[in-house]
């Protein structure tokens, strides 16, 4: 994801406790499933408390230009330990990596509000649809079918595929709209401003306009054809071959889909390099217990490090409650130099680094270029 971070920008858990039913007969006491628990605090609430002022940058990260974001996807199956808290920056591709590690939260923290908001769309798609392609036949204001085509569920190629005879529906788009609303302002209690909800008919109607041709954009540079369209990340898979876009398989579906009913996907307005979102969430883990296992952070660096603001953001890195084989995950882009690690047809290299030897090297001044942050340490 291409972010341009304004220099200047700065801008519980608890699970449903069950009765015991009774010794007369536990093997017959029925199960509450993941998805239907509730959710431990109320998410606008959470998502506030935790938030800084936005910032501008001149790209809309509607969706990933990060063709090679399945690229640790096998290494992070066998590294990372379920059960601890994901933190990521960006839109959708945040999923594919939950899916992955099985967190008991996830944050997303990205400077724009946008995108925060964007992140309502998804809790609503995720809170109506059970499977990937009800989701996608949602995002794409299809008018869905209750029951899922038995020729919809072999992958994400067969989901888009199936939903051709359907077209796009205005009718749909409004209907949908003010659901994403309802559900924001009331099941998730976010206050909405004005502006708010101009901004979030504005990314659910590029989806709508586009469809799956949608393709990441900036404001100020051409639009790159080379970017990638939605329906090409959907088809990406692993260097292994077996791991593809959690909307590939029902299994990494319904982690994230329960995960987000549960309201425990948090999107949060912040900067990497400000003062109040980084250190109020790792104060609020630490009060938990809980801990960071995976921190994506896209190519964020490369602006902060052109911005001056390396330095606050390894300080709200080691602010963070971590653990020794905590991970990194980030993607480098081919600005002049291909990364050892980039894989043919790709013009990023996503690479995976322990977040104590990201902070080791910065604490002996070994980072003095982007260059230097992706190549001098990542897992192999």
């Amino acid at each position: 994801m291409d972010l341009r971070l304004a220099a200047k920008s700065r801008a519980v858990p608890a699970l449903l406790a069950v009765a015991l039913l009774g010794a007369f007969c536990p093997k017959e006491a029925p199960k509450v499933p993941p998805s239907a628990a509730p959710a431990a605090v109320k998410l606008g609430a959470l998502s506030s408390t935790l938030s800084e002022p936005g910032g501008y940058f001149d790209s809309d990260n509607l969706i990933s230009n990060e063709t090679s974001y399945l690229q640790v996807a096998d290494q992070l199956q066998q590294l990372a330990t379920p059960g601890d808290v994901y933190v990521g920056v960006g839109p959708d591709q945040n999923f594919n990596y939950i899916a992955r590690l099985k967190p008991s939260w996830a944050f997303i923290v990205d400077i724009r509000r946008q995108n925060m908001l964007q992140h309502l769309l998804f809790a609503w798609l995720l809170a109506e649809a059970d499977d990937p392609y009800q989701y996608l036949c949602r995002l794409f204001s299809r008018t869905c079918p209750a029951v899922t085509p038995a020729e919809a569920k072999a992958g994400a190629k067969s989901a888009i595929d199936a939903l051709r005879p359907l077209a796009p529906s205005e009718e749909v788009f409004g209907r949908n709209l003010g659901s994403v609303l309802s559900h924001a302002e009331g099941t998730l209690g976010f206050t909405l401003t004005p502006q708010d909800r101009t901004d979030l008919r504005a990314i659910y109607r590029a989806f709508f306009e586009e469809q799956t041709e949608i393709r990441f954009k900036s404001f100020r540079r051409p639009w790159a054809l080379y970017h990638p369209t939605f329906r090409t990340l959907l088809e990406m898979r692993s260097p292994s071959g077996k791991i593809g876009s959690f909307l590939d398989s029902a299994q990494d579906y319904t982690v994230v889909r329960d995960l987000s009913r549960q309201q425990r996907i948090v999107p949060i307005v912040g900067d990497f390099a400000g003062p109040q979102a980084f250190r109020a969430i790792g104060d609020w883990l630490r009060a938990r217990q809980l801990s960071v296992s995976v921190f994506y952070t896209s190519n964020v660096e490369f602006y902060l490090l052109r911005n001056d603001a390396f330095e606050r953001f390894a300080a709200n890195v080691k602010a963070l409650p971590t653990k020794p084989d905590s991970l990194l995950i980030r993607a480098c882009f081919d600005y002049g130099r291909s990364h050892p690690a980039e894989l043919n047809g790709h013009r990023s290299a996503t690479v995976l680094q322990r977040i104590p030897r990201f902070l080791e090297l910065f604490a002996a001044g070994s980072y003095t270029s982007y260059w230097d942050v992706c190549t001098l340490d990542y897992l192999k």
